[in-house]
């Protein structure tokens, strides 16, 4: 009854929300041969009012796009929910098809479905289809209750909400809180372009006085259209290629361009830096998806589990006792970052409680506290920190489906479907770090150092470059001599050397070789990890230009986390207070942004907080795991750069 009961609610929401969006605006599915000039034609509006509320009209027409197109003065379009569909999903079925057949939009599937937005569509599946009810009435047969708006000239109290915008930012642009932005509009469930809110009047707020957390949405004062020039010998190949839109587009904003381009005639075309985004630096590296897309701000509760072994006290960690346990050193640096971030998540006005379980380092205890405890009224439970306790957690816990969020633990843990491995493994640190090199070393000399001791770790190298010249030690002593590092570097190329050895011994050499001959020939070297723990001269890793993986990168000492954690207690945060408060304010933004953490990790993507990215994936049939990591740089400074991935293994 309880599950009819929600079911009910969400339909009645689902509905209201549509019905306010719908109001002023229609919507229209590109069909094949339109051009926005048609478009223009049909619905009586202008190309610069279409560009206004589809900016991804600038890159051209496409089919199968839904475009939102303002209503006439004289009619009014209202999308109504009249009822709801049973369907048994079909052999090759996808939401795109079902949303074909019933002329609704993949969201609408989902929004009537909500487990489809962490689950794929299988066949045999039965889910519910919602038959939409359009109505056009006049403007004056329909007697609205409120005059129907002009969203080019709304009075004062009204504001567009325009692609990508938030709550939080709309907000705070007009001096108030995301809350109260909700009170003054309580019909409004999920945010969607063209939708016209009710804002404070004569209120609004300079970007530069906005919060540093804050990537601001506001745009430049720059017109939507600009006149253009054509210069001496422009085709329409590159006018095409300038506009960013297509020859359609064009012919309809420029008729006289049908008679073909002339040095001299002046064009209109969309104004390339229309719409670019005023960007407040962010001091805690905040992506603005989460930040400006805050829309669930129903109090947050969430179990933190770690082993702080608080039976092993009096009450008071003494300094002998902390030295002796390093776990309990790791739960409570840990649990100081989680601290700030609940703290910092209560200034952005997303309430948080949380309650702390010691799991004294013991599965029994975990178990116990499993046995004592209602998870079923926790958004989400942090921790514990090992392996085997947190498997036995997401195990005990996934009947009620609260998700488990593992901050620590790097090993092939057994991912129950409620089960979040927050630290990328090993395993995809090294695949990911594979993929660079391969991308990065196109065109260049490659040389492989490899150990006759780990023929495992050599095949993996050499199988993805079958044409890199390979460094093997002498068979007898196991050793490479300083005249075979050499003699394989070419002083015309950049040589590329890749240390596929975990041997303290080779790497030093290879380093100390290598860094010698960096003056007269350009190296840059790959190595699976900083080996910060040999102690290795920074300034040779420099000379190397020495890239490695990492599943976090430090900050800078002006980071605002980093300013209050020192004004708290006095000392600069280790990685796992960072840690500590990066995985828990993630947490806290994703749920905040979404209905839950499993909606957040299929729609908001990755995120970069203070040192640690999160971008999940989910394997089927199975839990979520964390794929985003750094690939860092020494620098000529000895100051360390990330490179960034997607732009080297993209250019292939």
């Amino acid at each position: 009854m309880k599950n009819i009961f929600i079911i009910i609610c969400l339909c009645f929401a689902f509905a209201k929300a549509d019905a306010a969006f719908m109001q002023n605006y229609k919507q229209h599915t590109v069909e094949q041969g339109e051009t926005i000039y048609t478009l223009t034609q049909k619905y009586k509006v202008t190309s610069e009012q279409l560009l206004e509320l589809n900016p991804d009209l600038k890159s051209g027409l496409k089919y199968g796009q839904v475009l939102l197109i303002p209503a006439q003065n004289t009619v009014l379009t209202q999308r109504r929910l009249e009822k709801y569909k049973k369907h048994r999903v079909r052999r090759k079925e996808t939401l795109y098809s079902l949303s074909k057949k019933y002329n609704i939009t993949e969201l609408d599937i989902k929004e009537a479905n909500k487990e489809l937005y962490s689950n794929p569509l299988r066949k045999g599946d039965k889910i519910q289809i919602p038959i939409f009810e359009e109505v056009e009435l006049s403007v004056q047969d329909s007697e609205p209750k409120e005059p129907v708006l002009d969203p080019t000239n709304l009075p004062d109290g009204k504001y567009l909400v325009k692609p990508s915008e938030g709550m939080y930012g709309i907000a705070t642009k007009h001096g108030i809180k995301a809350k109260e932005l909700l009170e003054l509009n309580p019909d409004v469930k999920d945010l969607r372009p063209g939708m016209i809110l009710n804002v404070p009047k004569g209120i609004t707020v300079d970007a530069d006085s906005m919060p540093e957390q804050v990537i601001s949405d506001s745009k430049n004062e720059q017109p939507l259209m600009v006149e253009y020039t054509i210069p001496k010998k422009m085709g329409m190949y590159s006018l095409k290629k300038l506009s960013g839109i297509s020859e359609d587009s064009l012919l309809a904003l420029n008729p006289q361009l049908k008679d073909g381009l002339k040095e001299g005639m002046k064009v209109t075309i969309p104004n390339p830096d229309y719409g670019k985004e005023v960007v407040v630096k962010s001091s805690v590296n905040t992506t603005a998806r989460l930040i400006d897309s805050l829309r669930n701000f129903k109090r947050q509760r969430i179990a933190v589990m770690l082993p702080f072994s608080i039976h092993k006290t009096d009450g008071n960690a003494n300094r002998d006792l902390l030295k002796a346990d390093r776990t309990m050193r790791i739960a409570l640096d840990f649990y100081s970052g989680v601290k700030i971030a609940v703290d910092s998540a209560n200034a952005l006005g997303i309430p948080v409680d949380y309650d702390v379980y010691d799991t004294q380092k013991s599965l029994q205890t975990t178990k116990n506290i499993l046995n004592a405890t209602d998870f079923a009224d926790y958004n989400a439970v942090l921790g514990p920190l090992s392996s085997d306790n947190v498997v036995e957690t997401a195990k005990e816990i996934k009947r009620i489906d609260v998700p488990v969020i593992s901050p620590l633990t790097n090993t092939n843990v057994k991912l129950y479907r409620n089960l979040f491995q927050a630290r990328p493994s090993n395993d995809i640190l090294k695949q990911q770090f594979k993929d660079f090199i391969v991308a990065y070393s196109k065109g260049k000399h490659v040389i492989i150092v490899t150990d006759n001791n780990n023929p495992k770790l050599r095949n993996e190298f050499t199988s993805i470059l079958p044409s890199a010249n390979v460094l093997v030690p002498n068979s007898k002593k196991n050793y490479i001599f300083s005249i075979n590092y050499i003699k394989e570097l070419q002083a015309d190329v950049e040589n590329v050397v890749i240390l596929a050895v975990d041997n303290v011994g080779f790497i030093t050499d290879a380093i100390t070789n290598y860094s010698a001959k960096a003056e007269s020939h350009k190296i840059t070297m790959f190595g699976l990890d900083n080996f910060e723990e040999m102690d290795l001269p920074n300034a040779k890793l420099a000379q190397l230009n020495f890239v490695y993986p990492s599943m976090y990168k430090e900050s800078e000492e002006d980071n605002s986390f980093i300013k209050k954690y020192y004004s708290t207690h006095s000392i600069t945060p280790n990685s796992y207070a960072v840690r500590g408060f990066d995985v828990t304010l993630d947490l806290i933004l994703r749920q905040a942004s979404s209905s839950d953490l499993y909606e957040s990790a299929m729609r908001n993507g990755r995120t970069v907080m203070t040192e640690n990215k999160f971008d999940y994936s989910k394997k089927s049939s199975s839990g979520f795991y964390n794929e985003a990591m750094y690939i860092l740089q020494y620098q000529e400074d000895l100051s360390i750069k990330e490179l960034d991935i997607n732009t080297i293994t993209n250019k292939e």
